[in-house]
């Protein structure tokens, strides 16, 4: 197995070859879109590692961080939405609705299950 050194290496080399890609044109920006949901995933699982002490708090510092991010995810495209500073006429918007949707339902959902089995409320 590589050393973390080695890995940080080949992290760094990986990502400076597609900064060239996309600089000479060959990554579309839509490309870059993913792979920053990538780097910013792999940020939280970096920060979760260093500021948990155990793997429980790993897993719960993960949910926070997921929860809160959604929540301003979401208040800061009704905002825009709000303000006429996102066009209501974008394509993606009526998947938006009903991803939102089945998340509404998703929640409650799970805390209906949570309250029934006696949960814990995680702050």
């Amino acid at each position: 197995m590589a050393s973390l050194a080695d890995q940080v290496a080949s992290l760094n080399t990986t990502l400076q070859q597609i900064e060239l890609r996309f600089v000479q044109g060959e990554v579309p920006p839509e490309g870059l879109e993913v792979l920053k949901s990538s780097v910013d995933e792999f940020r939280l699982r970096v920060w979760g590692v260093l500021t948990a002490g155990r793997a429980e708090d790993y897993e719960a510092f993960q949910e926070r961080f997921r929860i809160r991010r959604a929540k301003e995810i979401c208040r800061g495209v009704g905002s825009d939405l709000r303000a006429g500073k996102m066009s209501g006429t974008h394509s993606e918007l009526p998947d938006l609705a009903q991803v939102a949707g089945q998340l509404a339902r998703s929640i409650e959902d799970a805390r209906r299950r949570s309250s029934q089995r006696g949960g814990d409320s995680t702050a």
